[in-house]
């Protein structure tokens, strides 16, 4: 079962913006309800096992709409102001038989902080929400795994297209172009998982209008999308080989984080 690690500051934060009071000695003696195991709960920290069935709980934004709701009794609130993207997401038929499934959305208003220290933490807990639900639903990036962009830095419509293994970009946190075959056999995330590309002689890349690479999924993102403090609109894709686990991935992780930590009123959703 994955473990996930909160800060009770983070909880005592959006139990006081919807209202609520933190008490970390109820949490502990309620929380087990929802279907869960404590590992620790004090005053900092609670780290706490969640159960296979509960991938809705696998960030500190999901887990405290949880607690709101199933410890707290608030009323659920499940509208949300999504609209029918006018983003296009083109599939070229190749990727049928590399990664067949392909879904994209947009999150656009998001204010990710009023300091530096929250910003940076709602990047980290976007970061580590996104590796929990590869790990959760993802089968290790298998069958799903999430890109996440700023869209400013990209222009649309998006193609996703195969590409040989020569094809060069920049990957996320390098400074100079690799090729894929570089990458997969020198850079860290290609040395995870290379292997769910074993036998393939075209990979799977997402390009923009201008033909810039913001995603080799289910490897690592162009450089150029990386997501700061100062994006405000969001690209999502989310690929695979499991329609069910694709779909779960997207709507958990654009509805998650930025639902719980940002002015609820500036947020559109749009599914591509």
């Amino acid at each position: 079962m994955p473990t996930i690690s909160v800060d009770q500051a983070l909880i005592g934060r959006l139990m006081a913006k919807h209202g609520y009071q933190h008490d970390t000695e109820y949490l502990a003696d309620n929380l087990p309800l929802l279907g869960t195991d404590i590992d620790k709960c004090d005053a900092e920290t609670l780290d706490i096992e969640i159960f296979p069935n509960r991938p809705d709980l696998l960030s500190g934004e999901t887990l405290s709409r949880a607690i709101r709701n199933f410890i707290h009794h608030a009323p659920a609130t499940p509208n949300l102001d999504v609209k029918k993207g006018e983003l296009e997401l083109i599939v070229d038929s190749e990727l049928k038989q590399i990664r067949p499934v392909i879904l994209g959305a947009v999150v656009r208003g998001v204010n990710s902080g009023s300091s530096k220290m929250e910003s940076d933490a709602f990047i980290k807990s976007l970061m580590d929400h996104q590796e929990k639900l590869h790990f959760a639903l993802g089968r290790g990036r298998k069958r799903a795994s999430i890109g996440v962009h700023d869209l400013a830095k990209i222009k649309p419509p998006f193609l996703v297209k195969a590409v040989t293994s020569d094809t060069h970009f920049t990957p996320l946190s390098m400074n100079d172009e690799m090729s894929i075959k570089q990458i997969l056999l020198e850079h860290p995330k290609g040395i995870d998982y290379a292997h769910l590309l074993d036998g393939f002689e075209k990979y799977p890349v997402i390009v923009d209008a201008e033909s810039r690479i913001l995603s080799f999924p289910p490897i690592i993102n162009g450089d150029h999308t990386t997501v700061t403090a100062d994006t405000t609109d969001f690209f999502i894709d989310v690929t695979g080989w499991d329609y069910r686990s694709c779909e779960a991935c997207l709507i958990i992780f654009v509805t998650a984080n930025p639902l719980e930590l940002c002015e609820k009123r500036h947020k559109r959703y749009q599914l591509i």
